[in-house]
């Protein structure tokens, strides 16, 4: 008798917990088919100072779904003043799951030389003392500005080296000033690298050559390491 009534105790324990578990469950979706973002256009996006700004926008997809009016864009756009903008396309699926792109946008002034979206050569490369070159290997994106004062502002001297190529991010690029002369050549100003608190060494044979559209420069940097760069206005 007393194993038949531990018997049944334990098997009403055993449907409550079952009913439990599927009251719990209820509503609750087993599958979800998460969003997918694609991004149409350039990206970066150059833009020409003062001309008009036309977002190329974005696809999106659930599944098979077409779901392109659902993204969502903040960020914003100003043609009349150069720099550097964001925007960000989101889309939400029915479980809360978000898919999410963003685009960048550069004014520039097709009348300052140097001001624009540069990348860097491939071709470019490091030297340490006594070894052997080492290729950057791999296009980097580099934005110059000008200044108010005529001067320009590079986002890194070193051509994406450390923030891009080796993943430190933008604590480690080598932000710079410098100045450009009527016959081309390039002088720097002043230097910094946030991450590491240092800057470069010396700025040698900087040279911006306007029909090709290339600046050329080596950057001496802590010391023993000598970075041979050349960047490609687009």
């Amino acid at each position: 008798m007393k194993k038949n009534i531990l018997y049944l105790s334990a098997l009403v324990v055993l449907m409550l917990g079952f009913v439990g578990c599927k009251k719990e469950s209820k509503g609750l979706t087993r599958i979800t088919t998460y969003a997918e973002l694609e991004l149409l256009g350039d990206n970066p996006l150059l833009l020409a100072k003062g001309s008009e700004f036309v977002d190329p926008g974005a696809l999106a997809f659930m599944g098979e779904q077409d779901v392109t009016d659902q993204i969502k864009v903040t960020g914003s756009v100003d043609p009349t003043t150069s720099g550097v903008y964001q925007l960000t396309y989101k889309v939400i699926n029915p479980d809360g799951f978000e898919a999410s792109a963003s685009r960048t946008v550069v004014v520039a002034d097709p009348n300052m030389p140097l001001e624009g979206l540069w990348v860097t050569d491939p071709a470019s490369y490091r030297v340490n003392s006594g070894g052997a070159p080492v290729l950057y290997g791999a296009p980097f994106n580099i934005v110059i500005l000008a200044n108010v004062d005529g001067t320009y502002f590079i986002e890194d001297l070193l051509a994406g080296w450390y923030c891009q190529r080796a993943g430190y991010g933008s604590n480690y690029a080598m932000q710079a000033n410098i100045a450009l002369a009527d016959d081309g050549t390039v002088s720097l100003i002043d230097s910094y690298v946030p991450g590491w608190g240092d800057s470069a060494d010396a700025l040698d044979g900087a040279v911006y050559d306007a029909t090709a559209g290339t600046l050329t420069y080596k950057v001496t940097y802590a010391g023993t390491l000598d970075f041979y760069v050349t960047l490609i206005k687009q």
